[in-house]
């Protein structure tokens, strides 16, 4: 069964999160700015529908407080009743045209909306040129009422003065003539019918007659004027109340269609902001399902990763299994070959140790010299790959023993010294602090850390030197050992360095020179199992240098061992 890597889904699952946040931030961005548009119209909209229905009613009102005070002044004569008519019926008219003159901003509707409120415009239109064959009519019972008025007032004013004086000249003569009549004992009464004086009757002499006759045809004339006034001034105030009922009939029935107009143009765009309303919630549910059916894949595709997921850790502690069973046979394949491999190499040894005491030729000299180096290499070889093997079990233990630093620093010195000889290599050896102390700890993996160190020095300088610089230092609880090996080799450079303690890692290797690259791998963990620290500073061309420091405690007791 082929395996799934799980870093292949985690970067599919990741690269589908990602592009759902941002469909989601684009969709969620487009929706946002769609819907802002929508309400900003549909407030605009909501803002120019006329909500305030109580214009129309006040109108009509005015129209009533007129037709009453118009019906007052044709009852009474008084002017001021006319002009608060008058001002009633102007303030109509004007608030007429206002309505009819109200309009809309139509940029933002739907061209069917647009010719539906363009045709009601057209009927304001005509409702306004309705409106002004109304004003003028009202500037004819204007012109009407204000002839009526004028004759109205001729009429009282000249009926008064005329009265007085002819009642008052009766009165005078009347007296004057009793006076002369007392008098002269004559009497202004009639005589009766039939030439003979009645009782309670005085006879009238003929001057009061005559002035009693051009009286009566005085009031005679004056009353038939009078009478023809009252015609006119009745056809004149017929005329007033025939125009004003026209023009109240035709200004109510004008507020009639023109609220017919707003209410229709009112709930128009009541319904299109309604619908405006209705787009943007539509939208904003498209946004929803859209955002929730990502999530719903968005899920899947997790529930899918999981599963195989899932089938790949599965698979993964398998083929672990199967790895660490497998490592675990090779290791021990290897240990029992090197176990079977270093039994006759050391009988090896020991037949060259014997045939090197014998006498031989230079010939032979030199051939068990180079099966001597051989062998030692060999074994040196198995002895790393063994140690790693146990490093990789964590079978490695640190066995503590007394041993003094300085003997055994001066003793792996100068075993390496013949090494460094054969190469005319100088190796100077420096230690510093107490050679008499005595420290607690293993030696032998001391030798083992110094000897991987000093054969990579020897190995990779050409000409020059190698110091050991080692020095001793004593605190309260414990006494740190620090190592210093510095050469004049050929150098590592910077990027090779972080490399250096890897395993089967060789920085020059491509120069020629062999080995398992396993040295310096043993000697960290060496270290790092005795709880120290290793590090290695490098120049090309110039050489290396190699510190460690180990801590160990003082033995009390003081004795060393034999190693």
């Amino acid at each position: 069964m082929k395996v799934t890597y799980t870093n292949l889904l985690s970067r599919k699952i990741l690269l589908s999160f990602l592009v759902l946040i941002i469909i989601l931030a684009i969709a969620a961005l487009f929706v946002r700015d769609s819907i802002a548009q929508k309400l900003a119209a549909t407030a605009g909209l909501s803002h120019q529908i006329e909500l305030d229905q109580s214009r129309p009613q006040q109108v009509l009102l005015l129209l009533h407080q007129a037709e009453d005070l118009f019906q007052a002044s044709l009852l009474d004569s008084d002017s001021h009743k006319g002009e608060v008519y008058k001002y009633k019926l102007s303030r109509a008219f004007a608030q007429v045209d206002t309505l009819l003159k109200t309009s809309f901003d139509t940029v933002k509707l739907p061209a069917a909306q647009r010719l539906q409120i363009h045709s009601w415009y057209a009927q304001k239109l005509q409702l306004s040129e309705k409106l002004l064959e109304v004003k003028h009519r009202f500037d004819s019972l204007l012109v009407i009422n204000g002839q009526y008025h004028k004759m109205e007032r001729a009429n009282t004013v000249s009926n008064k003065p005329d009265q007085q004086y002819n009642m008052g000249k009766l009165k005078k003569k009347g007296f004057f003539a009793r006076i002369k009549a007392a008098i002269k004992d004559t009497n202004a009464y009639a005589e009766p019918a039939g030439g003979k004086p009645g009782r309670g009757h005085k006879t009238i002499d003929p001057a009061t007659q005559r002035e009693l006759a051009n009286n009566n045809k005085a009031f005679a004339s004056k009353f038939k004027l009078l009478q023809q006034t009252n015609l006119e001034l009745r056809d004149l105030q017929k005329q007033l109340i025939g125009l004003n009922t026209q023009i109240i009939n035709e200004l109510e029935q004008l507020m009639d269609d023109l609220k017919q107009l707003n209410y229709n143009i009112t709930d128009s765009f009541r319904s299109i902001a309604l619908h405006s309303y209705s787009e943007a919630t539509l939208l904003l549910n498209k946004l929803y399902l859209g955002a929730l059916l990502l999530v719903l894949i968005f899920a899947t595709m997790l529930i899918v990763f999981v599963i195989k997921l899932d089938r790949s850790e599965v698979l993964l502690r398998n083929e672990n299994d199967r790895a660490v069973i497998i490592a675990q046979q090779k290791m021990d394949l290897l240990l029992h070959m090197t176990h079977e491999i270093r039994n006759p190499l050391t009988a090896i040894k020991g037949f060259l140790f014997i045939f090197s005491k014998t006498e031989l030729s230079p010939r032979q000299s030199d051939m068990l010299t180079s099966i001597r180096s051989s062998s030692d290499m060999l074994l040196h070889t198995l002895n790393d790959t063994l140690d790693a093997a146990k490093m990789e079990s964590s079978e490695l233990q640190i066995h503590e023993t007394p041993f003094k630093p300085s003997e055994v620093l001066k003793e792996v010195a100068e075993s390496m010294e013949f090494s460094a000889a054969k190469k005319k290599l100088d190796l100077i050896y420096h230690f510093k602090g107490d050679e008499t102390v005595v420290l607690s700890g293993d030696s032998f993996r001391l030798k083992q850390v110094m000897v991987n160190l000093l054969s990579n020095a020897i190995k990779y300088t050409k000409t020059g030197n190698i110091t050991i610089d080692a020095v001793l230092l004593n605190t309260d609880n414990e006494t740190k050992l620090n190592v210093e090996i510095t050469d004049t080799g050929d150098g590592v450079s910077v990027e090779q360095q972080a490399s250096l303690f890897s395993k089967y890692y060789q920085a020059n290797s491509a120069r020629g020179n062999v080995g398992t690259g396993l040295g310096l791998y043993i000697c960290k963990q060496l270290i790092e199992l005795q709880k120290g620290n290793i590090s290695a500073r490098s120049e090309l061309g110039v050489g290396s240098t190699f510190s460690f420091t180990i801590p160990y405690k003082v033995d009390e007791a003081g004795e060393v061992s034999s190693v």
